[in-house]
């Protein structure tokens, strides 16, 4: 029988024991962090879809057709009841570098609306960086190959994801 408690291997193997279980718990945290962010942003891009098809149709259900070119490149948050948290408005990705992991911007030089996520690789566009999108005009092809009718709407409007956050938009000559 021992009178002076534990031995200093015991505590060794309870330390190491208790650091291994720490460093899987840290792991998952940051797993279940990033798979919150990347459902937030999924969350928000389907309501600025939704907020961008509701334009589309107002317009549609006035006549307006031609107004739909105009909607090309502008601010998708504009057009939501409420912007996302961490809205920081229009800025320019100079004045926009010290806003905080989780931010939304829309800079207005490259038509783009940007989350800022943590500068980890995560499962978000598949690489380090921020996340970026813009409202581009779609073109239907004057002949669609075995159609026998044209179709209906030779335009569009559609949300993408942008790869490249420093790409500035086409403009209307090259689009062509």
């Amino acid at each position: 029988m021992r009178k002076n408690g534990h031995s200093l291997l015991e505590f060794a193997i309870a330390v190491s024991v208790f650091a291994l279980l720490l460093a899987v718990a840290l792991d998952k945290l940051g797993f279940y962090q990033q798979a919150g962010e990347q459902a937030s942003v999924q969350a928000i891009q389907i309501n600025l879809r939704a907020a961008l098809a509701g334009q589309v149709m107002t317009l549609q259900a006035r006549g307006r057709e031609s107004e739909l070119a105009l909607l090309a490149g502008a601010n998708p948050v504009l057009w939501l009841e409420r912007p996302p948290a961490g809205y920081a408005g229009e800025q320019s990705a100079a004045q926009a570098a010290g806003l905080a992991p989780g931010s939304w911007y829309f800079d207005p030089v490259l038509r783009l609306l940007v989350y800022v996520r943590n500068k980890q690789e995560t499962g978000l566009n598949n690489a380090a960086g921020n996340v970026c999108f813009r409202v581009e005009l779609q073109r239907l092809p004057k002949k669609i190959a075995n159609a026998e009718s044209m179709p209906v709407q030779q335009t569009g409007l559609e949300l993408k994801e942008v790869n490249d956050c420093r790409t500035p938009p086409l403009s209307a000559a090259t689009r062509r």
